[in-house]
């Protein structure tokens, strides 16, 4: 058995794709379904519809491409069958027994609407662009707070694109739900109040408690180059645990007035005993 081509997938080969080998393909495909003709369908300028899954220039074709894959598999399901019989889906795109008449009916409705419009489902379209946005805002090297996700951030934004969502986006959006950023680290901090200063979280704190860096000669006995001290954590726990978790932040210029005003801040920082 040898299987024909319809006329208008022939002109969407000339146009589109490598003529022979795809021919070769779509008559071998036809012969495996025992069809006699084979036709596929298009998306409303003439070429073959795609799945979405290729590489494109930009995100938003790949989600239109990829809605309109899955619905025109479901007009052709619903129309002419399970997929397999009267059409199949394969990566060359959507073939279907053209001797069918339902199969042919849906094809041609598919290619009809897409000309018309770029969509066939736009509550579909939809749903993808917003998951796919989810995942961008969530895939993001910005980390988020604790409780804040991807939706969260969504709804802050005003009109956003997939594929056009960045860090500076999603920062302004968290500073206008009344996050901070820690002033030496990524971590997102939820002031309760507005205050002056530089907020910091807890490690950055106790890091800041820090006595100051000394330099030993390596080559003396004992050195060992750059040093530092330990946080000053017991001086700082009461701070950090009370109003710090209170705040929703610890502050530098607090850090620095507590270990100041501490024995054992006083010795570190001026190598004497208060």
């Amino acid at each position: 058995m040898s299987a024909t081509l319809t006329d208008e997938l022939l002109s969407a080969t000339g146009q589109h794709c490598h003529r022979y080998d795809f021919v070769t393909r779509m008559e071998s495909e036809a012969d495996a379904h025992g069809w006699a003709r084979i036709g596929m369908v298009l998306d409303g300028t003439g070429a073959l519809l795609e799945d979405g899954e290729g590489w494109y220039q930009h995100e938003a074709e790949a989600l239109r491409a990829q809605s309109n894959w899955a619905a025109a598999c479901r007009i052709m399901g619903d129309a002419a069958g399970v997929c397999g019989t009267l059409w199949d889906a394969t990566g060359d795109g959507i073939m279907y027994d053209a001797d069918s008449f339902l199969a042919s009916d849906a094809a041609r409705r598919i290619a009809d609407a897409l000309a018309g419009y770029p969509l066939l489902d736009d509550e579909d379209h939809s749903e993808r662009e917003h998951a796919a946005m989810v995942e961008e805002i969530e895939g993001s090297p910005v980390g988020l707070p604790d409780g804040v996700d991807g939706e969260d951030v969504l709804r802050e934004l005003d009109f956003p694109s997939p594929g056009e969502i960045t860090m500076t986006m999603i920062e302004d959006a968290l500073s206008g739900m009344g996050y901070a950023q820690c002033s030496d680290c990524d971590e997102w901090l939820t002031p309760m109040d507005a205050r002056p200063g530089e907020p910091l979280c807890r490690d950055c704190a106790l890091a800041e408690s820090c006595p100051p860096v000394h330099w030993t000669s390596a080559t003396l006995a004992g050195g060992s180059g750059w040093t530092t001290g330990e946080p000053l954590t017991a001086v700082l726990r009461p701070y950090l645990d009370g109003y710090a978790t209170r705040q929703g932040a610890a502050y530098r210029d607090d850090v620095r007035a507590i270990v100041r005003g501490s024995a054992e801040g006083y010795s570190a920082v001026y190598g004497r005993a208060a």
